[in-house]
Order: structure tokens, then C-alpha cells, then sequence
């Protein structure tokens, strides 16, 4: 993969994180405070958003799909180190409790733990054909 691919990986990725922050910062009351109904759909939500969006990436920028587990990791990176200030400051940014920041960190692992499953399975079809 060229070196010029890495950053706009890793940009796609940091747009992502970024626009989920926002969002997070001005609707997240309502995933957090609706029920445990709403939260499972949310997470469904952000598992098949991800994983859409690695496809509809790679396919962009023609790349091979036995590269999906590096291009995958490449984009989930910025928002990893994101979300760790994210979340030791998630009171000030979101305005919701402490508590929160738990069900937050668990979707957000969830999210990157779909990823990461959908692009090994991604390259792991690949290496069979």
C-alpha cells in the first residue's frame, strides 16, 4: 500500500470519529437515556455503518481486498486515540453523566470489534480465491 493511501485511511477514519463525536455530543442523551431497546439498535447501527463504510472506502480507492484487516486498523486508529480524551472528558463533552461513559466505551468497542471481524473475513475470502 502506498504511503499516500495510509493518510487517507487514517482521514477517512478521523472524519468518521468526528462526526460521530458531534453527534454523540448533541443526541447521545437520547441513545443513553431511551432503554436498553434503543441502545442495541444504535450499536447495530454503528456495526453495520463501519463496516459499510470500509467497503464503500476500499472499493473508492480500488484497494485489494486482502489488504482490508490493514486499511481497516488505519481507520479505526485516529478514532481510538480520539475517543480515549473522548471519554476521560465525557461529562464536558456530552453533557451526560459519568455513567454514560461506560455504555459509550462498550459501543464504541463493539463498533471496532465489527470492523475489525467484517475486514478479517473481508481478506480472509480474498485469500481463498
Amino acid at each position: 500500500m502506498k504511503v499516500g493511501m495510509v493518510g487517507i485511511y487514517a482521514g477517512v477514519g478521523f472524519a468518521v470519529w468526528l462526526i460521530g463525536a458531534v453527534i454523540f455530543h448533541f443526541g447521545g442523551h437520547l441513545m443513553f437515556e431511551s432503554g436498553p431497546a434503543v441502545f442495541v439498535l444504535c450499536a447495530i447501527g454503528v456495526a453495520v455503518s463501519v463496516c459499510v463504510l470500509l467497503r464503500a472506502t476500499m472499493d473508492w480507492r480500488k484497494a485489494r481486498p486482502s489488504d482490508a484487516v490493514t486499511i481497516a486498523v488505519i481507520m479505526a486508529l485516529p478514532g481510538l486515540f480520539g475517543d480515549t480524551g473522548y471519554i476521560l472528558a465525557f461529562p464536558t463533552l456530552t453533557g451526560l453523566g459519568a455513567a454514560a461513559a461506560g455504555p459509550f466505551a462498550a459501543l464504541i468497542v463493539f463498533g471496532n470489534a465489527a470492523l475489525l471481524t467484517y475486514a478479517l473475513i473481508r481478506a480472509g475470502r480474498a485469500a481463498t480465491t
